[in-house]
């Protein structure tokens, strides 16, 4: 598979979670399941499990403090098969920028634009973990970037 179609693809799967996640704020096993026959079998980028350990450590702590989901975790840790272990601390700083824009737009499109009261708390993660892992994604293995 070329580089082009591999990222069109990813686009389209990474999409496709973060409708899931901003709209029914779940992000579905089956969806994260062929996210990982195409990282693992398709990808033409090198495979990190160093890289998918960390993150799924680091997420399993987090989510034991209640501070990230379940599925955010499993879907960071997918993502991050093909990304470096080296930078693996830019798609944590890119994701935390990502969710930082994206808490500040939550809260002003949910809370003071809206009378409505919503039911669920926090923001869907998964947008940002689709930002920050695919930017670093793509940064670090386009030839034209």
């Amino acid at each position: 598979m070329s580089l082009e179609v591999y990222f069109l693809v990813l686009a389209f799967i990474c999409l496709c979670i973060c409708f899931s996640d901003y709209f029914y704020r779940k992000i579905h096993n089956s969806a994260l399941l062929i996210l990982l026959i195409f990282q693992v079998f398709f990808s033409p980028l090198d495979i990190y499990f160093t890289s998918f350990a960390l993150v799924l450590g680091i997420g399993l702590i987090l989510y034991a403090l209640i501070y990230i989901g379940a599925s955010d975790i499993k879907y960071a840790s997918v993502m991050s098969l093909t990304v470096a272990f080296d930078d693996i601390l830019w798609a944590y700083i890119t994701t935390s920028f990502a969710g930082g824009f994206l808490a500040v737009f939550y809260f002003l499109s949910r809370k003071l634009l809206s009378k409505k009261r919503f039911n669920q708390e926090g923001i869907p993660f998964g947008i940002a973990i689709s930002i920050g892992f695919y930017l670093i994604i793509l940064i670090q293995k386009s030839p034209s970037i």
